[in-house]
């Protein structure tokens, strides 16, 4: 006769469920220590940004000041030619990723990959600057946080994400079920706290993956977004 299986020790379904709640809670202050940093990032960003503005205002009020000055985005939208000056559109945030995508999709060779060097020297091409102290650095990073842009296996090479919609609309529709399953979710005051907490971060990437739907299929056509779903639920 086969000896039954011990069931665990009251002591150990405690310690256990200790445990698990100990790593419930570290996970909420990674997920908001997360936010927090992106957060500041973008608020620095954007700090950045006013205070060049404000430096080409007090640059056309009063004059340059003497000696070198590290150029801003401004600065560095505009080409000499002769006496003559031409003022490029400056991108600054998103824009800066919309309009690098909707460029290469607008090539005549239909390049579906690029070195982000040259990806920005595209960019430039087309009669654009980016707004920053450090253009490349800025168009960098934001070309890799573009939803229709994938890093490729070489190094420093971007390409176009064809899939990125059939996937993002995977991901909202799982998003949504487990909304839905969350909201008819009942127990104890404990798991209650952690479903809601699990509720608030769902809902926030629900938000990141509508957004970024949204812009994928403004660069990709929607004509071409329905072709794409249509594959991938054949």
């Amino acid at each position: 006769m086969v000896p039954p299986t011990p069931t665990p020790s009251l002591r150990l379904l405690k310690a256990a469920k200790a445990e698990r709640e100990q790593l419930a809670r570290h996970r909420r202050e990674l997920l908001n220590a997360r936010e927090s940093l992106r957060t500041e990032l973008e608020r620095i960003d954007g700090s950045l940004e006013e205070v060049d503005e404000r430096q080409t205002l007090l640059d056309r009020l009063v004059g340059p000041t003497a000696g070198p000055q590290p150029e801003t985005g401004e600065a560095l939208a505009r080409r000499t030619s002769g006496d003559e000056q031409r003022a490029l559109p400056v991108l600054r945030g998103p824009d800066i990723r919309r309009e690098a995508v909707r460029v290469l999709l607008a090539h005549p060779d239909r390049p579906e990959a690029l070195h982000y060097r040259e990806w920005y020297g595209l960019l430039q091409d087309a009669g654009f600057a980016v707004a920053g102290k450090d253009p490349l650095a800025t168009f960098l990073t934001q070309l890799s946080r573009s939803p229709a842009v994938s890093k490729s296996t070489q190094p420093g090479v971007y390409e176009l994400d064809r899939g990125a919609v059939a996937r993002l609309h995977t991901r909202l529709s799982e998003l949504q079920r487990e909304l839905r399953d969350s909201a008819a979710a009942h127990g104890p005051s404990v798991e209650a706290a952690a479903l809601r907490a699990r509720r608030t971060e769902l809902n926030a990437e629900l938000g990141r993956v509508e957004k970024a739907v949204e812009e994928v299929e403004a660069l990709f056509g929607r004509a071409r977004v329905a072709d794409e779903r249509l594959i991938a639920t054949a």
